[in-house]
């Protein structure tokens, strides 16, 4: 190689070294590449979070809570998921850049990341706020896999991230929609009164039973299969809400009732209603000690001598009047709407728990007298 050539070469690895430099520095005070945080200091704040927003252009709007007995949905004044708030927060302390976007305005709808002021903006603001510090992200439109794009509001470069946050203002997202999670198993007896049709009972004699026993049964009627049957026990496994709202002013015509009543002693009773092809239920519950006592399970085994082995640790089950008093308090004055097939669970007619009836038996042809 000759020594012009050389000396080619070497200025131009010079100028392309420098360019290396000028872009990695460029990079670094957009904000980064290669795994950089995006709320490096959030993490060290996770213990003083104390208000989550998400707010969209069309006025849409979620606030999150934190007191003492956990978070609060602030605009239903209802508990929220705890464990989707959580979910929330620690995706956004791992939250890492993949790669730069594009940092001209003009383009940010393309990605979802322009700012979320007008009703037709794609974007969702997210705030999160701990003492006077408040972290804020235009979160924009998922891309690949688990990565979204996203803006600092203060920023002109977006940037394609991972993982990916649910950022839906939808107030029913985050509310917790457990009401009871109520295994059959458990359930004593079920009382219905239906709106209209003959009130009935369903009891189980005592614990481990395995089926629900139906009274009264109409004269000439026999019960339905005990799989008709006990599946009514079963209607308050996972038992979810669509929304709710604060209980209407004024009632309205009487409607259906059922009361589940266990042998632990609690006692949810439910006054449901049908309207424009939903359903809704209130709920209140209360604990029967005499009930409990009645049914107390055997007393535990003493415990065995120090020299033996430990067994492993058994759950500790929630109490029967905490679970009662956690209820008690999350359903005064509201309205839960709930699933259809919930609905027509709890509050079965009697008929359906009732074979049906034989078909009358088609009368008789008479023959046709032949003339003489």
């Amino acid at each position: 190689m000759n020594q012009r050539r050389f000396l080619t070469v070497s200025a131009a690895a010079v100028v392309l070294l420098g360019a290396g430099v000028w872009l990695s520095i460029h990079r670094e005070q957009q904000g980064g590449l290669g795994g950089g945080a995006v709320f490096p200091d959030l993490k060290p704040a996770l213990g003083d979070v104390e208000e989550i927003r998400l707010s969209k252009g069309d006025g849409s709007r979620t606030t999150l809570r934190r007191g003492a007995n956990g978070w609060t949905v602030v605009e239903r004044q209802y508990p929220a998921d705890g464990s989707r708030v959580r979910e929330l927060v620690m995706n956004l302390v791992a939250m890492k850049v993949i790669e730069h976007k594009t940092s001209d305005p003009a383009n940010y709808a393309k990605l979802g990341v322009e700012a979320p002021e007008t009703p037709t903006a794609a974007s969702t603001l997210l705030e999160v706020v701990a003492g006077k510090k408040t972290w804020s992200l235009i979160v924009g439109k998922g891309a690949e896999g688990r990565a979204l794009y996203v803006r600092k509001p203060s920023e002109a470069v977006s940037e394609l991230v991972e993982p990916s946050v649910v950022a839906d203002p939808d107030q029913k997202r985050w509310v917790d929609r457990l009401i009871v999670d109520l295994p059959g198993a458990n359930v004593h007896d079920i009382s219905v009164q239906p709106a209209s049709g003959p009130a009935y009972l369903l009891t189980r004699a005592k614990r481990g039973d395995a089926n629900l026993s139906l009274s009264p049964i109409p004269k000439g009627r026999t019960a339905a299969s005990t799989m008709s049957i006990d599946g009514q026990a079963d209607a308050l496994v996972a038992f979810n809400f669509d929304d709710l709202r604060p209980l209407p002013a004024t009632a309205g015509a009487p409607g259906d009732r059922a009361t589940y009543r266990t042998f632990d002693g609690q006692v949810l009773a439910f006054s449901g209603r049908r309207a424009e092809q939903k359903a809704y239920v209130t709920v209140s519950a209360s604990h029967d000690a005499a009930l409990a006592a009645q049914f107390a399970p055997p007393a535990a085994p003493a415990p065995a001598p120090a020299s033996a082995a430990k067994p492993a640790a058994a759950p500790v089950a929630t109490p029967p009047a905490a679970v009662v008093e956690r209820l008690e308090a999350r359903a005064k004055g509201v309205e839960y709407e709930i699933p259809v097939y919930k609905y027509e669970a709890i509050f079965k007619p009697q008929e359906e728990l009732l074979e049906k009836k034989p078909e009358p038996a088609a009368a008789k042809k008479t023959q046709p007298t032949k003339k003489q």
